[in-house]
């Protein structure tokens, strides 16, 4: 065999083992956002159209699946996760940008969202990765409002962003949407109207 049916041979076993690692990342997500909780390799196999062998072949374990599906995800999410005009404009127009973001980015996490907190418990790699972005989303809020917070009397400062944080998490936006039937326009009015009377 040439050098160059080897090379070809070889580019072609990594590009099927990407792309079979991607198609069963595509099938855990695609799983978890139709609101299946506990999902099987025997589910995430069959969903990629693989061999349940496969994704221990591609994965070192569930765990390293998980990592990766996390990695994917929070890439994906990004661009959710910008908020327009970062710490400027008017203090309505930072409320304004503010929760337009917050209310985009938990509506396209949805059930990933409500279902990586689950599996939180008993996932560490999924804990991990939750705890990271409520300390990059808490960050924001404190970068994002610091003039506010700044103006507000002393005793009041250190506790701003955590009740803006705890007003403006994907636990209360679930909250809002599932259990009080809340619409979009509604939970945007009641979070505006929230982050108002704390900073004002």
């Amino acid at each position: 065999m040439s050098l160059s049916a080897v090379d070809a041979s070889t580019d072609g076993r990594v590009l099927r083992r990407e792309r079979n690692r991607a198609e069963i990342v595509d099938a855990l997500l695609a799983l978890l956002r139709e609101g299946h909780i506990e999902v099987s390799a025997a589910a995430i196999a069959e969903r990629a159209k693989l061999s349940e062998r496969s994704i221990f072949r591609y994965f070192d374990d569930l765990d390293d699946l998980y990592r990766t599906v996390c990695a994917v995800q929070l890439e994906r999410e990004s661009k959710h996760a910008t908020i327009d005009s970062f710490s400027r404009g008017s203090t309505e127009d930072k409320i304004a940008h503010f929760v337009e973001q917050r209310v985009r980015l938990f509506t396209s996490i949805g059930n990933i969202g409500r279902a990586s907190r689950v599996f939180a418990h008993r996932n560490t790699v999924i804990a991990k990765e939750l705890r990271r972005a409520r300390v990059l989303l808490r960050r924001q809020i404190a970068d994002h409002f610091a003039d506010e917070i700044a103006a507000l009397p002393s005793a009041e400062r250190s506790h701003a962003a955590t009740i803006i944080d705890s007003l403006c998490n994907f636990e209360s936006f679930s909250i809002m949407r599932s259990d009080y039937d809340m619409t979009i326009a509604s939970i945007t009015t009641t979070l505006t109207t929230g982050i108002r009377k704390v900073l004002s």
